[in-house]
């Protein structure tokens, strides 16, 4: 079997498109499967939105149900229960397995990333029990807020003379400049003075260092 980004897509949307499920959430893992599969990383979703009752269930699990414990939250007491955590898996390469990856899997350290890149918290971060294949956008279960999603770098550096007027007209609003879309002098001169402010490389272009600095780190 040959897996396709489509054949993955639509295996993926059965778990998120469940009611109940945060929109940028969805928005997020359809993207990091679509980048990561040209790579030969097959991303699956095992979990997404689930009730309370389905909570209760899957806690009951090496308690008072036969198996080992998979999680130490009852229901309401997991960010799955407000549809704003994914759990992931990597299909086979065949298509005919879902494997649970751990460290030092490099596929898991592609997919954590990727998952990190667009904001997305990892349970394997967490202590003592690490959740690997857990995602989650924030700490909805704690009354945390959802956090203001910053751009993604599309993975190409913008310099004078890019034509990419959308994401030039990103920059410049963020950088307080009228949204021109062109990257001439005054966008470079911007771009310089903003490097030698966070202390980064001076060369009036952006890469991915200084787009993190301009848009997920709270600066500019």
């Amino acid at each position: 079997m040959t897996i396709s980004t489509a054949w993955l897509l639509e295996r993926a949307d059965r778990k998120l498109s469940v009611k109940g499920m945060d929109a940028d959430v969805v928005t997020i893992t359809r993207s990091v499967i679509k980048e990561l599969a040209p790579q030969q990383i097959y991303v699956g979703v095992a979990q997404s939105y689930r009730t309370k009752q389905e909570q209760d269930a899957l806690y009951a699990v090496g308690r008072t149900r036969p198996g080992k414990i998979v999680t130490y939250a009852r229901g309401g007491q997991s960010n799955h229960n407000f549809g704003v955590a994914v759990d992931l898996f990597c299909y086979s390469s065949d298509g005919t397995r879902a494997e649970f990856l751990a460290p030092p899997d490099k596929r898991l350290s592609r997919i954590v990333a990727a998952m990190k890149q667009r904001q997305m918290e990892w349970g394997g971060d967490w202590t003592p029990f690490r959740d690997y294949p857990h995602f989650q956008l924030f700490d909805a279960v704690n009354g945390k807020k959802k956090p203001h999603l910053a751009p993604l770098y599309l993975g190409r550096a913008l310099a004078k003379g890019s034509q990419d007027k959308e994401t030039i007209r990103l920059i410049q609003m963020k950088l307080r400049l009228p949204a021109s879309g062109r990257f001439d002098d005054g966008l470079t001169r911007a771009v310089k003075d903003f490097q030698r402010q966070v202390k980064i490389t001076v060369d009036g272009i952006v890469g991915p260092v200084t787009w993190r600095h301009l848009f997920q780190e709270g600066r500019g």
